[in-house]
């Protein structure tokens, strides 16, 4: 089942209690969850899903609900929030073994929360399975890389490679020439840009913290904001349980979804 932990009194109060299947997960939005594919662990045996859950935790009664499905079966994938909202699939295997390079799923898979579908994008050169890890990089790009030695069953890969999203293919970047180092819950700070006309969507996203399929630390922030002179007047998140203290990476995003490359901000 999903549950959930009241901090004061360290009580578990159930959600949800039916059991839906997820391989990796991230937060796309303030309080709310995606997860996809099958959660397993290497060695295992049966073939992968490809499912897709959403839970929104501001409804009344919170339930996972299904959604569209992924192009291809998943075990041991990395889900990844990209500045413009959509969430990239990346890796994984058809079956639970985790070490079967003959079903491995090369093409990457791009979500949206709007549609809550997904469109089957460019593949990797290299397998990437379990121990396998994909994060998000200042300039917008994926890093992805990894998967290792388990049990004699899986070859290490030591490479790397970076996947582009659509994004970086529809013309300029907007520039970000002034950020604080530092923003306080619940202020305003000024962005410098020369773009600001322009400027659709300002978000946060948080540095990565990835292993086994999941990013511990993702959470991607949408952020209000106004135009101001030379740039962007944008209102910091309210508290730290909507955004823990830490580093984060600062996105501005254009009408045309193209995104900044990012300036690291912490919130103390």
């Amino acid at each position: 089942d999903t549950d959930v932990l009241n901090l004061n009194t360290t009580a578990w109060t159930v959600v949800d209690p039916n059991i839906v299947d997820g391989g990796s997960a991230t937060m796309y939005q303030p309080g709310k969850f995606m997860k996809a594919g099958s959660a397993t662990d290497s060695q295992n045996v049966g073939p992968s899903s490809n499912t897709t859950f959403v839970l929104d935790m501001a409804q009344p009664s919170p339930t996972w609900r299904q959604t569209a499905s992924m192009a291809y079966p998943r075990s041991f994938l990395n889900l990844t929030m990209l500045p413009d909202g959509t969430v990239l699939a990346t890796g994984g295997e058809t079956d639970k073994d985790g070490g079967k390079i003959a079903n491995a799923v090369y093409a990457a898979e791009l979500w949206s929360p709007q549609t809550e579908s997904w469109c089957t994008m460019s593949s990797m050169h290299t397998p990437r399975e379990y121990h396998g890890t994909a994060l998000l990089l200042p300039d917008g790009r994926v890093l992805v890389s990894g998967m290792g030695f388990d049990f004699g069953n899986v070859p290490d890969e030591k490479s790397a490679e970076f996947y582009s999203p659509p994004y970086l293919f529809k013309g300029a970047r907007p520039t970000i020439t002034q950020s604080p180092s530092q923003i306080q819950y619940g202020s305003s700070f000024f962005v410098g840009t020369p773009d600001a006309a322009s400027i659709a969507s300002v978000s946060l996203i948080r540095t990565g913290a990835v292993t086994h399929f999941f990013d511990q630390n993702e959470r991607f922030l949408p952020l209000s904001f106004t135009q101001a002179g030379g740039g962007l007047t944008v209102t910091a998140p309210v508290d730290a349980n909507l955004a823990p203290p830490g580093y984060y990476m600062l996105f501005i995003v254009n009408s045309a979804g193209v995104p900044s490359i990012a300036p690291f901000v912490q919130v103390p």
